[in-house]
């Protein structure tokens, strides 16, 4: 694990060590204006494109820093993902020439499993939710000596995902908003750590759908909670708690979360589309969704929304096609 700064939080340094490792496999990914959207929305509006990384999706980064940090003594990685994460570290695994064990929950989607199993992954369909599909993970990696990570709970994990925000600082340090979905929190508290640090003007705003609304609540609660909640078919924000570690990161730096609709996310996807030429998944389409849920609060400011990922979603493809 990477060390942290004598007030038990990472400082920018480490974001900048992780980069080191990251940029070796991973180019910066585009920021781009959309003259469309800015139009249409009243603001600066700049469209940050993780779907143009090898594996469509910002968890790459956090994948590889991971895999970078293994000892010879350990044969690789166990996780629970719905498919991005264990797309992330499946990729990082096989750049470092490490296993790595995913456990899928049921439903998940059968287009990010084919891609876990194409980047080498071993992946296990168990446990009816993504907590159920931990437990055998955490499971497996004991059984196996495996190092257990846990999306939302893993220091370099969050430090990998950190080198996105300081992408965003770098090529647009001007920013007023940052707008990213949120799930178990990895992303948003990585970007915490950031901004705080770097970018202290901008604020950051999170979106989750209200169909899996756990760490909307816990924000609100100011801490963790576990939701009976979480029906939405959108992965990445599929989550029925938050990651305490990472929790700790963005609980108090997190100026607004909007909790939209999973139709909501749908109809953001396809206005990204054409406004664009760029699809996202829903998850990816969760923040251009929050700004579109409230553009008065985004008027005549400069607006950075992340489109976080870019695979096969089958709901909005057969929306798009219907």
């Amino acid at each position: 694990m990477a060390s942290t700064s004598g007030t038990g939080r990472f400082a920018l340094t480490e974001v900048y060590r992780a980069r080191q490792i990251v940029s070796r496999y991973l180019q910066p990914t585009p920021l781009l204006r959309s003259r469309i959207l800015s139009e249409e929305l009243g603001c600066d509006l700049w469209v940050k494109y993780e779907n143009c990384t090898p594996i469509r999706s910002f968890k790459g980064r956090g994948g590889i820093y991971r895999a970078s940090t293994l000892g010879p003594e350990i044969a690789g990685m166990a996780t629970a993902s719905t498919g991005n994460h264990g797309q992330g570290i499946a990729w990082g695994a096989s750049v470092f020439g490490k296993r790595a064990v995913v456990v899928a929950p049921a439903g998940a989607n059968p287009f990010k499993l084919a891609a876990m199993r194409a980047l080498g992954a071993e992946v296990i369909e168990e446990g009816e939710t993504l907590a159920a599909a931990n437990d055998v993970a955490r499971a497996n990696a004991a059984d196996q000596g495996l190092l257990y990570v846990e999306d939302g709970e893993d220091p370099d994990v969050m430090l990998g995902c950190a080198t996105l925000a300081l992408e965003i600082v770098e090529q647009l340090p001007a920013l007023d908003d940052l707008v990213v979905q949120l799930g178990g929190g990895n992303l948003i508290g990585a970007c915490a750590l950031v901004l705080d640090h770097a970018a202290p003007q901008a604020r950051l705003n999170g979106v989750q759908s209200d169909a899996a609304p756990a760490s909307y609540q816990s924000w609100k609660a100011g801490e963790p909670i576990l939701s009976a909640r979480c029906d939405t078919f959108a992965g990445g924000v599929a989550t029925s708690y938050p990651g305490h570690f990472t929790f700790d990161y963005w609980k108090g730096s997190v100026d607004e979360v909007h909790l939209v609709s999973d139709e909501d996310l749908v109809d953001a996807a396809l206005v990204m589309l054409r406004a664009t030429g760029h699809l996202p998944e829903g998850a990816g389409a969760a923040a251009l969704a929050g700004v579109l849920a409230d553009p008065d609060r985004y008027r005549g400011r400069t607006v950075v929304v992340l489109l976080s990922g870019g695979n096969v979603e089958p709901l909005i493809w057969d929306r798009l096609i219907s």
